[in-house]
Formats: structure tokens, C-alpha cells, sequence
């Protein structure tokens, strides 16, 4: 029997119960697609050290409530100190879940998948650097 390993997360930001919390409802929601991640929640800024460099890295911060901004920047500067990538979330306990599934799953499990948008620029542009305009617009000049 061959074990994969799985991919690491690490949630920071919000309480620690807010974050297990968190934890709970998306292994339920990966697990229910078959998709299972290990995930650490540090109790402190300072824990990010002993957080495995090659982990995904949230962020959450819960616009609705009224927690110290100081907070969030112990955890920002921990990050960028350890050079760490992130991802922030920046939802309600309501929202927050779908932000970290779409986070997670990246368009890689279609059911979960951040849902396409239309683009609202319609015309040729030639800098606006929206990858689906450029792709626009290359598609008409070939076209052409």
C-alpha cells in the first residue's frame, strides 16, 4: 500500500477556535469530493516559524468583526519575514468557507471551482493586462 503524501495547509489569521472551526467545515466539504489536505493552525505569529516552508498559506481576516488591526499585521509581518506566500481570505464565518475551498481547489475539481465571470470590456485593448481580453484580442487579430 503506497501513502501519498497530502498537501499541507496552514490557517492563520482569525481566534484559533474561529480557525478550527473553519478547519472542521472544509474537511467535510473536501472529503465529501474525496479530497483530503493536513492542516495546522499556529496558535501565534510566532508559531509560523515551525509551519513547513512548502505548506498553502491562508490568511483570514473576518471583515464583520471588530478584532485588532494589530493582529493581522503580526501575522502579515511573520509572513513576509519568513518569506511565506499567502493567500488572504477576507469573508464572514459564512463566507470564508467558499473562499477557502476556491483557494484550496484551484479549478482542479470542477464541482468546487470558483465560478467563471464575464469579462465587462468588450473592446480591443492593448494593456490592460486582463489575460481574457489579451486572449480577445489575439483571437481577432488571428482572425483577421
Amino acid at each position: 500500500m503506497s501513502l501519498t503524501a497530502q498537501p499541507t495547509v496552514v490557517l492563520a489569521g482569525e481566534s484559533v477556535s474561529d480557525r478550527q472551526s473553519l478547519i472542521a467545515k472544509l474537511q467535510n466539504t473536501l472529503w465529501s469530493q474525496s479530497l483530503s489536505f493536513d492542516f495546522l493552525c499556529p496558535q501565534s505569529p510566532l508559531a509560523l516559524v515551525d509551519m513547513p516552508s512548502q505548506a498553502k498559506y491562508l490568511l483570514w481576516k473576518n471583515p464583520t468583526k471588530a478584532s485588532a488591526q494589530t493582529d493581522q499585521d503580526d501575522w502579515r509581518r511573520q509572513l513576509h519575514e519568513l518569506q511565506r506566500p499567502y493567500q488572504t481570505l477576507h469573508a464572514d464565518s459564512e463566507q470564508v468557507l467558499q473562499q477557502a475551498v476556491f483557494a484550496l481547489v484551484n479549478g482542479k475539481d470542477s464541482t468546487l471551482s470558483r465560478p467563471q465571470l464575464a469579462s465587462r470590456w468588450q473592446d480591443l485593448c492593448e494593456c490592460c493586462a486582463d489575460p481574457s481580453c489579451e486572449q480577445r484580442l489575439f483571437g481577432r487579430l488571428l482572425q483577421s
